[in-house]
């Protein structure tokens, strides 16, 4: 699968400045030492220098597992500026927020982290969730880049995420719709196709892309 990149843009931290600025964030001194904690080679760190570009479910892990943030890595002066207006604030969804994202939906407004991207990009929200990679043959921790759908938007043979009541986030491909009965045909992981209600749908997004994490 292709790797979603960040080009340098007007503003914003060039791919070499944000390697330097990990390098310190992380106490290390070498590419090799982080590429380690990258759990990469260190010619693919060298790679990203060279072509300027990121791979962002690597550094969304990364900054992730060691509190880092995200726009302040990527945009230099951040606590003082004004995202450029080609920039868009895109919310991100961890395993470990689900219960909290739920209960807020009825007591308060969903707080969610966010990071800025390019507004080129064709996904609205990013949710972290666990789904079968087949060319690796098991379920993986993912990162699904995602629009936000409707009930009625739905179409057949696309992969969505949906929000289940009492059952949290779970990603399938919609096999069948069932408009009579208001059932939805669901398929994962190769098991046996299951059929829901739209009842139990509490929100739905259409997962245009992921990325192992």
């Amino acid at each position: 699968m292709r790797k979603i990149t960040l080009e340098e843009q007007e503003n914003q931290t060039s791919s070499s400045e944000v390697l330097t600025k990990l390098k310190v964030l992380l106490g290390v001194r070498t590419a090799k030492e982080l590429a380690a904690i990258f759990n990469l080679k260190p010619n693919t760190i060298s790679s990203w220098k060279k072509r300027n570009t990121m791979c962002y479910a690597k550094v969304i892990e990364v900054c992730h597992q060691h509190n880092l943030d995200l726009n302040e890595l990527f945009f230099s002066d951040y606590q003082n500026m004004s995202i450029d207006k080609s920039y868009k604030n895109i919310p991100i969804i961890y395993i470990e927020d689900y219960l909290e994202y739920y209960l807020s939906m009825q007591s308060k407004p969903k707080k969610l982290k966010q990071i800025y991207l390019p507004k080129q990009v064709n996904f609205d929200i990013v949710i972290q969730v666990y789904t079968t990679v087949y060319d690796q043959g098991s379920a993986k921790l993912v990162y699904a880049f995602c629009k936000t759908m409707q009930h009625l938007d739905i179409m057949i043979n696309q992969n969505y995420v949906f929000l289940l009541k009492n059952k949290g986030f779970q990603k399938f491909k919609v096999v069948e719709i069932d408009q009579v009965n208001n059932k939805i045909g669901l398929y994962k992981d190769n098991a046996e196709v299951s059929r829901i209600s739209t009842k139990e749908i509490v929100e739905i997004f259409h997962c245009v892309n992921y990325l192992v994490c």
